[in-house]
C-alpha cells in the first residue's frame, strides 16, 4: 500500500494562484482576436525608439497571448496609442496591466517599482526624499 504525501497549502497561496490563474487566462482571451497585423507598432512610443518586435504591442500580444508572462511588460507606457490603430480594438493596454499584476502575485516585480513604492509609503515622494515646503507628492 502506497502512501501519498500531501503537500499543504496555505489558503491565501491557494487564493493567490487561483488568482494569478484567472488573469493569465484573462489576458489570453483578451489577446486571442489579434491577427498580428501590425498596425499597432507605428504608433508606440516604445516601439519607436527600440525597434525590438518582442517590445511591440503585436510582440508582447504574441507573448501573452501564449501566457508567457514576463518582465517585457514593463516595457510599455500604456499610452494606448497601439489601441487607437487597431482594428480589432484589442485593448493591450488591459492586458499589460494584469500581466503586471500576475507578476507583482508571483513576487517577480521589478526591483525599482519595489523601492519606488517603498518610498511613495515611507515619504510620499516616490524619488524618496521628503518633498519640499510646496506639498506632498501622490502617486497611484
Amino acid at each position: 500500500m502506497k502512501k501519498t504525501k500531501t503537500k499543504s497549502e496555505k489558503p491565501e497561496k491557494r487564493v493567490e494562484n487561483v488568482e494569478i490563474t484567472n488573469l493569465i487566462e484573462d489576458i489570453s482571451l483578451a489577446l486571442e482576436p489579434c491577427i498580428k497585423c501590425g498596425m499597432c507598432k507605428s504608433l508606440c512610443p516604445v516601439f519607436r525608439i527600440l525597434r525590438e518586435e518582442a517590445i511591440s504591442p503585436r510582440g508582447k500580444s504574441v507573448l501573452l497571448s501564449e501566457k508567457a508572462v514576463n518582465d517585457i511588460v514593463y516595457q510599455c507606457t500604456l499610452c494606448k496609442a497601439c489601441e487607437k490603430k487597431c482594428p480589432l480594438n484589442i485593448k493591450v493596454a488591459d492586458a499589460i496591466r494584469k500581466a503586471r499584476e500576475v507578476l507583482v502575485l508571483k513576487n517577480k516585480e521589478l526591483a525599482s517599482n519595489k523601492e519606488m513604492m517603498k518610498n511613495i509609503r515611507d515619504t510620499g515622494n516616490p524619488f524618496g526624499k521628503n518633498p519640499d515646503a510646496k506639498g506632498k507628492l501622490y502617486c497611484c
